[in-house]
């Protein structure tokens, strides 16, 4: 064993011989930028050697001896533009979580009646007609139940999930009725404490989802799950004690008991989900890739130990499959895609992209590998969209970018991304193929700035965004050939999940009503640029519509009503899951849509045909 010492923080771990720094950092908590997984390419999780002060990979980097590191900024994961509001569904507030204000009779010698009789008898007549089926008690109301009726002289308030009596309230509490929805990302978990009485929102709280210490993606979620001893428990707890510093967040905001809230909805997908609730995910990862489970579950909070009451319910949506979790099912709630007689299509690009089609007959899904590269990865100076990052950029006679949080720039996020590519094959700098021509072949119409712009480096063209005096570190911004060729390979997987879903459905673009873009990656992206590059199928800009954090908002959505959630659960049953891998149909299609538009801005019809 040895011990190493991360600095600036101070914090001291012991771990085995051999063990990388970046897992030491992942056992501190401390997370490091590592878009290649450990793999070494990336090239994000630099840090220097205190006794040599040397600079070396992390992930590459074996401790045989104490060691104290030093860890720089730009090798941090920092928090990210996160996404916190989605499109909201028409639904009538109806929330399975009921207060009822009830004088229960006193006992006495003409009355023996039980506690719990007296109760329910009083609790059934104040509920009516809403609820026909018999009340019975938690385990924990029932023990509270003989002081909780005579400590407030008999004036109650039963809380109820549904016939189930959660929790007893002395006196009138049925002005306050708390929720709490959560949307489970890969990247991020964004959550909101609604009023389950008029539907608004009294406060947000967002963070990276803390497992990215153990791998940014599912994939290498679900191997540190089976690899470990301790692999999915460790998942667990770190997500469970994630959601635990947001709802003590939520409710100093909203300055309410976290006691007070009892029902969550959760929202995820299929990975995020099994690892919420400790189910094991090995077998997602392995062909024929099936989930343990794709059904809503219901389970106690203090079964999971998330601090809210004890006895609230945790609602996890459904899923379609183990590539279609209950994200999915939430945009297509949120988007009420059922509800329309147009054929639509709804898309949530991040490392997978999740894709849905169809209208109130029918509605199709598929999940395309599209890879990290829209998110940042596997882009030679790609990051994800926090302070630093480019997130616009305009090509003319020169370069205009904006950066996050208005500082130099230190890379390039997914939407700066599509920009630049859309506006090079624009100014026909990029080919259709996807080849930056070099000076000499370029036409002759390109501004000098531009030209002076494309550079050689390590044998690959590419092209200068910001040069080093403007950016915030010593070398210039750059958009290489090798960067170019990740999004034609992202962009290719969407095209061609797109196109596979409209000929399951026997349909032309031309027959699309709208395009919903969800997610922070659809929310930032601009259109024009998703159309230039052939990302999305070519329809007027006016009906391409980003609707936010739709996860979330369907997650809300089933909070707040009880319909919303019926449907849910049904969506999960209709919704016909168009499986992609290995099929020769899909190969051909994303082969085809590796090459980009001809003329490098929108697409015609005719060169469509």
């Amino acid at each position: 064993m040895h011990t190493i010492t991360f600095q600036p923080d101070r914090i001291s771990i012991r771990v085995p011989d051999r063990t990388t720094v970046l897992e030491a950092a992942q056992r501190a908590g401390i997370a490091l930028n590592s878009l290649c997984v450990g793999a070494g390419t990336c090239k994000k999780c630099l840090v220097q050697l205190e006794h040599s002060s040397e600079i070396v990979l992390a992930c590459q980097t074996l401790i045989t001896e104490d060691l104290t590191v030093t860890i720089p900024d730009t090798s941090r994961f920092f928090d990210q533009k996160i996404l916190e509001e989605g499109i909201a569904p028409e639904a009538i507030i109806d929330p399975c979580i009921r207060k009822y204000h009830v004088n229960v009779p006193k006992p006495d010698l003409l009355d023996l009646r039980s506690d719990v009789q007296r109760l329910i008898e009083s609790v059934t007549a104040k509920a009516g007609t809403d609820l026909p089926e018999s009340f019975f008690l938690s385990p924990s109301a029932l023990r509270e139940l003989p002081q909780g009726l005579r400590q407030p002289d008999f004036e109650v308030t039963a809380v109820c999930h549904g016939n189930r009596i959660l929790s007893l309230e002395p006196g009138d509490t049925t002005d306050v009725n708390l929720g709490l929805a959560v949307d489970v990302g890969t990247t991020t978990v964004v959550a909101g404490l609604v009023n389950l009485i008029n539907g608004q929102t009294l406060a947000t709280a967002s963070q990276i989802n803390p497992q990215i210490v153990f791998g940014e993606d599912v994939i290498s979620r679900i191997q540190y799950s089976t690899s470990q001893n301790q692999g999915l428990r460790e998942l667990q707890d770190i997500i469970i004690n994630g959601l635990n510093e947001l709802i003590v967040q939520l409710c100093a905001k909203a300055n309410v008991n976290q006691n007070q809230i009892y029902e969550m909805t959760a929202a995820g997908n299929a990975t995020m989900q099994h690892l919420l609730l400790g189910v094991p995910v090995a077998q997602i990862a392995q062909a024929p890739y099936v989930a343990a489970f794709s059904e809503a579950v219901n389970v106690s909070a203090a079964q999971l130990n998330v601090q809210i009451h004890p006895e609230a319910n945790v609602f996890v949506m459904p899923g379609v499959a183990a590539h279609v979790g209950g994200d999915t099912v939430a945009v297509a709630l949120a988007a009420a895609l059922r509800q329309s007689d147009k054929i639509n299509l709804a898309i949530d690009i991040g490392t997978n992209g999740e894709i849905l089609l169809g209208n109130r007959d029918r509605l199709l899904a598929c999940s395309t590998a599209a890879g990290p590269a829209l998110e940042g990865a596997r882009i030679r100076q790609g990051m994800r969209a926090a302070v630093g990052a480019i997130d616009r950029v305009q090509i003319d006679q020169t370069v205009e970018i904006n950066v996050i949080g208005d500082v130099k720039p230190t890379g390039l996020c997914g939407s700066g991304l599509i920009d630049a590519v859309a506006e090079l094959l624009r100014r026909r700098i990029l080919d259709p193929s996807g080849k930056l021509l070099s000076p000499d072949e370029l036409p002759d119409t390109i501004p000098p700035d531009l030209q002076k712009r494309i550079i050689t480096l390590e044998t690959q063209t590419a092209f200068v965004l910001a040069t080093s005096d403007q950016s915030g570190q010593a070398d210039p911004i750059l958009l290489t050939q090798r960067d170019v060729r990740e999004v034609q390979l992202a962009k290719a997987a969407i095209a061609a999940g797109i196109r596979m879903l409209f000929a399951e459905l026997q349909i032309e673009v031309e027959d699309i009503g709208r395009i919903y873009l969800a997610g922070a990656f659809g929310n930032y992206i601009q259109p024009a640029a998703a159309l230039g590059i052939g990302l999305l199928p070519y329809l007027e800009s006016a009906k391409i519509q980003p609707i936010g954090n739709a996860a979330f908002a369907g997650a809300q959505a089933v909070l707040l009503s009880r319909q919303a959630r019926r449907h849910a659960e049904q969506l999960a049953r209709e919704i016909e899951y168009v499986e992609l891998a290995g099929r020769s149909d899909f190969q051909d299609l994303f082969t085809q849509h590796l090459f980009f538009p001809k003329n490098g801005h929108t697409e015609t019809a005719d060169e469509r045909r």
